[in-house]
């Protein structure tokens, strides 16, 4: 297995469905995140090349990469210790990539902060993208569905056999499209959704009122309180809600501790 966890996907009629997702989108900077040996980038530098910009660890394949696309704006180091903001400069900007296994949602988490964030498509593990675009209710409905989906409509473009990538993987992989939403306003809004949705998942399996209870910062009152005026019972578990009934219920709990 390559340095980074990383597979690289050889398969160029997928490279060329996943670009084409770009097509009719609307940006004005292009972030290629771990292009590895090019196979993406073999489609994205012939249209977008002015304002492409790719970030890849491996100092190897970022050399490999400078010789063969020679006016290609790469940067070689490790995407999460990037200054986003300061990399895309406030430009409405588009993500790619085939997304290394073991750092994918921690990459989408700081994709998905970005304020000026245009669209996203990434390649993710096969069971990632289903906790990704679960529906409430389902099985992988959880934390990360709830999280990303309140910034974000997810879509699913493709699913990718092992055997397109080289080594081959033991799993499956997705594709999404992520377009930026806001359910809520504010950076501190989202730090306290985000702080109920940790309380409330980490006991799944009770009631909600019982796995917010656990936490201590709200009482069971409270709780059942704020459920009945979003017109929820006391026996709803934390995967029945949808992330606008985490705001919802966020914003009654924040009322029920100001009085």
């Amino acid at each position: 297995m390559p340095k980074h966890s990383q597979v690289f996907l050889t398969d160029k009629r997928v490279c060329a469905e996943i670009v084409s997702a770009l097509y009719g989108e609307k940006f004005d900077s292009l972030i290629e995140i771990g292009p590895g040996r090019g196979a993406l980038t073999e489609f994205l530098y012939p249209k977008y090349g002015p304002f492409l910009k790719a970030v890849e660890i491996d100092p190897e394949m970022a050399e490999f990469l400078r010789g063969k696309y020679r006016g290609l704006s790469l940067i070689n180091r490790d995407f999460l210790e990037l200054d986003l903001a300061a990399l895309t400069g406030g430009v409405k900007t588009a993500f790619i990539g085939n997304l290394p296994y073991s750092c994918s949602t921690a990459i989408l988490e700081m994709v998905l902060d970005l304020e000026n964030l245009a669209v996203a498509v990434f390649m993710f593990q096969k069971e990632v993208a289903l906790r990704l675009t679960a529906r409430r209710g389902s099985h992988d409905y959880g934390y990360l569905s709830i999280a990303a989906q309140a910034r974000a409509g997810i879509t699913m473009l493709a699913d990718v056999g092992a055997s397109s990538f080289n080594p081959v993987p033991k799993v499956d992989s997705s594709v999404l499209i992520l377009r930026p939403r806001r359910i809520f306003a504010g950076a501190e809004r989202e730090k306290e959704l985000f702080k109920l949705l940790k309380s409330a998942f980490t006991h799944r399996r009770k009631t909600l009122v019982n796995s917010l209870a656990l936490s201590g910062r709200f009482s069971k009152t409270a709780i059942e309180g704020a459920l009945s005026k979003i017109a929820l019972g006391p026996r709803v578990r934390p995967q029945e809600l949808s992330p606008e009934d985490y705001m919802k219920l966020m914003a009654e709990l924040s009322e029920a501790n100001s009085k």
